[in-house]
């Protein structure tokens, strides 16, 4: 026991402290949270992996749960089935096309192969003859409207069609419940809507209403293009198709409906096409055999006119003799007739390029355009477009990329290539007659005198020959044009058609059950790490230093209690972790006087009467007369840590009249260890802890004792700590890992920065001895024990 404190002066033992003095704030003190979300500043993989560890069970549930929903979302999945085709497209080469009097050119180019596919003329031709656009609720009703027709306009919707067996009648209705029909069963169903449906409704189940779906064509087609997977090999041959689907005969029959639609088109606009070229080819040849027949007809009236005058060709000869005549006058003659062709062909061109479109006709009849092979090339492909033009038309519209692009090319040639070409061989025939002028005019006066009848002789009949000869070369690419379109062959072939899948095209219950894990688990990952980032509470050792600013003195490590005593392991960590806590203690107060400070916590649950029983146990055993003062006068325990009587106590020192100091310290059973519990329970506790006698108190003590703890209420508890804080001068906090609310420390530290109290450090208890917290530990194998003597608690139990 003590010895007796009444008499002594505590002003004789220890100066007091000037009420001016401001003890230094904590170093790099700063709020903890940010502004917004509160949460940490500073955060690493480590910390996730710690997140992750300590929800690892929640993770885990997770887990399994969104894995048992995969495995049910997948057993519910319908398998995919995938059908192909390949088929083969004849193209020409660039050497081939120049060749033939008629150019094989192709009517689609490669890329309109794709587009003549998804097109209109296929795909819904294909979505009413396989009857895509009706489907039904349930799979197993398909099979009681397959007998139903349509008329070409029909009223497209959602239907429901219920019997009544005992009455024998049917009621059809829309989705929403809106009745369309009634009638009694043998009735025609849907007459309003363009249906022709007569069904056995007797097979229909009475217990629920059988559900269809009529789609506009259109739509379905339009879907369709979009299933439909299509590709070209790079020298545009072969075309691949395939499509999927749910159901595998459905797949296949709706493929193959496609191809065989796809190459009836395709021979059908190939067909046309030569049609079209035999149409006009016929045509061309009719004006030319009517040009013919004109001329024939102008030379034959010509001569009958003629008969009577004498001609020069004619001049009777005596057998046996030949008139030869001068080469001269050959020439000269000849001159006379090309000039006059050149002038006719002149006016002929201009007549027809002044008629506010390009005649085939009329340009091709034309000698001097006969004569000039762009022209002649020109005006055969201007023929050859004009009937693929025609052939189109029959199937699209002008809106078809092919047809576009045809009506682009006409044009093109209409008003530009052919006119340019017609004028250059204008051009021509002007230099021509010039030249044929200045030549005549050069002549001698005497052949000018040649009758005119020979000329215009000579003129029909160079007429009549270019007549025929343009004849003859339409009448030959006529007979080729009938050829080639009486033994067409299509230009797409099938190679391989298709086939009803028997597998699946690929199993996505695995994928959707790994994905599921994956999904569930990664979430999970997520909701661990987020609930950390938002977790209030201290859990990282930077959340006290760069957080809260403060020193951490030692760390205390969880401690496994049962029945009140501890682990031999735990029990030697906790006790290397107090000596640490002793050490850094004493170098933080320093050596001025007795240490004297008040250990406090922000919350209660934090340890704080666990740390100051044996954080004075640890200064009494290297022989300090060390006097632990429980201030807590709400709550304190100290008393049953320490194995005494709570009364007499602090209180009952301070009220007036109180008991003495001496007989309210008591011995332990520790050596140099002395306890002052916190004594009666009274209202006007929080008082007397500021009052002048709980100073005058402390001066008393601190000439008996060498260390001095005194353990405060939590800082949320009241003022109590603070005025012991005040009291004392020095504080201590003791943080527990996983449970302090940071929130709360902060602000209480934001309090303790304006009062005169030396914030020493933080006690961190209750750490794990993993993952951050490691360093906090010691090696085990190492520990401290009596080798004779009976080993003692190296704690007080909590």
């Amino acid at each position: 026991m003590p010895k007796d404190l009444t008499n002594v002066n505590p002003f004789e033992l220890v100066e007091r402290p000037d009420p001016s003095f401001q003890p230094p704030l904590p170093q790099q003190y700063r709020p903890a949270f940010d502004d917004d979300v509160g949460e940490p500043r500073s955060g690493n993989l480590r910390r996730y992996l710690d997140a992750v560890l300590r929800h690892k069970w929640w993770i885990l549930v997770l887990t399994l749960a969104g894995t048992a929903a995969g495995v049910f979302a997948a057993g519910r999945v319908t398998p995919q089935y995938r059908a192909a085709a390949t088929l083969w497209i004849e193209t020409t080469s660039p050497q081939a096309e120049r060749t033939g009097p008629i150019r094989p050119q192709e009517l689609l180019e490669s890329s309109s192969w794709i587009e003549l596919l998804r097109s209109g003329v296929v795909l819904d031709d294909v979505v009413r003859s396989q009857r895509l656009f009706l489907s039904t609720r349930r799979p197993s009703d398909l099979s009681r409207v397959e007998d139903m027709g349509f008329e070409e306009r029909f009223a497209p919707g959602t239907y429901r069609i219920s019997t009544d067996r005992g009455a024998r009648t049917f009621v059809l209705e829309t989705a929403a419940g809106a009745v369309v029909e009634r009638g009694a069963f043998g009735d025609a169903v849907g007459e309003e809507l363009g249906i022709r449906w007569t069904p056995d409704l007797s097979t229909f189940p009475t217990d629920r209403y059988v559900e269809f779906q009529i789609q506009p064509p259109r739509e379905v087609a339009n879907e369709l293009s979009e299933e439909l997977e299509a590709a070209l090999d790079r020298n545009g041959n072969f075309l691949r198709l395939s499509l999927e689907g749910e159901y595998p005969e459905r797949v296949a029959g709706t493929l193959t409906a496609i191809v065989e639609r796809y190459v009836e088109v395709a021979a059908d606009l190939k067909r046309a096409r030569l049609d079209e070229l035999v149409t006009l080819l016929e045509d061309q040849l009719d004006y030319s055999e009517r040009r013919l027949r004109n001329a024939e007809m102008a030379l034959e009236d010509f001569r009958v006119q003629t008969v009577t005058l004498p001609s020069e060709r004619s001049t009777p000869v005596s057998p046996g003799l030949q008139i030869t005549r001068d080469p001269v006058f050959d020439n000269f003659f000849q001159m006379r007739v090309d000039l006059e062709q050149v002038r006719r062909d002149r006016e002929m061109i201009t007549r027809a390029l002044g008629g506010g479109g390009v005649s085939t006709e009329a340009l091709g009849a034309i000698g001097s355009v006969q004569g000039s092979a762009e022209m002649v090339a020109a005006l055969e492909e201007l023929t050859q477009k004009r009937s693929e033009l025609r052939a189109l038309r029959y199937r699209y519209t002008d809106e078809h990329p092919p047809v576009r692009r045809l009506l682009g090319e006409i044009a093109t040639l209409e008003n530009q290539t052919i006119p340019t070409l017609a004028r250059q061989v204008l051009a021509e025939l002007a230099t021509q007659e010039t030249q044929l002028q200045g030549r005549i005019a050069s002549a001698s006066a005497e052949l000018e005198q040649i009758p005119p009848r020979a000329i215009e002789e000579a003129r029909l009949t160079r007429s009549v020959e270019s007549a025929d000869n343009l004849y003859t070369t339409l009448l030959r690419r006529y007979e080729e044009a009938r050829l080639s379109a009486a033994s067409s062959i299509p230009d797409v072939r099938v190679l391989d058609r298709a086939v009803v899948p028997r597998e699946p095209l690929r199993d996505q219950k695995p994928q959707i059950i790994l994905l599921a894990f994956v999904g569930s688990l990664g979430l999970g990952i997520l909701g661990a790490i987020l609930r950390d980032r938002l977790d209030p509470r201290l859990r990282y050792p930077d959340q006290v230093t760069d957080g809260l600013g403060l020193t951490i003195l030692a760390g205390i490590p969880n401690l496994n209690s049962r029945r009140g005593f501890f682990g031999r392991d735990n029990s030697s960590q906790a006790q290397e972790a107090f000596r640490t806590l002793r050490l850094g203690l004493m170098h933080a107060y320093g050596s001025a006087g007795p240490l004297v400070t008040t250990v406090t916590s922000p919350g209660p649950g934090d340890g704080k009467s666990f740390v100051s029983a044996n954080l004075g146990r640890a200064f009494s055993d290297i022989g300090k007369r060390t006097l632990v003062i429980d201030g807590d006068t709400r709550r304190g325990r100290l008393h049953d840590l320490l194995k005494t009587e709570r009364k007499p106590g602090l209180i009952d020192v301070l009220r007036n009249g109180g008991a003495p100091v001496a007989d309210c310290v008591r011995a332990t059973t520790h050596a140099n260890l002395f306890l002052l519990p916190s004594g009666s329970r009274i209202q006007e506790g929080p008082e007397l802890l500021s009052s002048k006698e709980m100073r005058d108190l402390i001066l008393d003590l601190r000439s008996e004792f060498d260390v001095i703890i005194v353990d405060s209420p939590p800082l949320g508890a009241g003022i109590d700590p603070f005025a012991l804080g005040t009291l004392t001068g020095s504080m201590i906090l003791v943080l527990r890992t996983g449970e302090t609310d940071r929130t709360l420390a902060d602000a209480k530290l934001e309090l303790l920065s304006r009062l005169p109290i030396r914030l020493l450090g933080a006690v961190l208890n209750g750490v794990p001895a993993a993952r951050e917290y490691r360093y906090y530990a010691y090696t085990p194998g190492y520990e401290t024990h009596d080798e004779d003597e009976a080993a003692t608690p190296a704690l007080i139990p909590h």
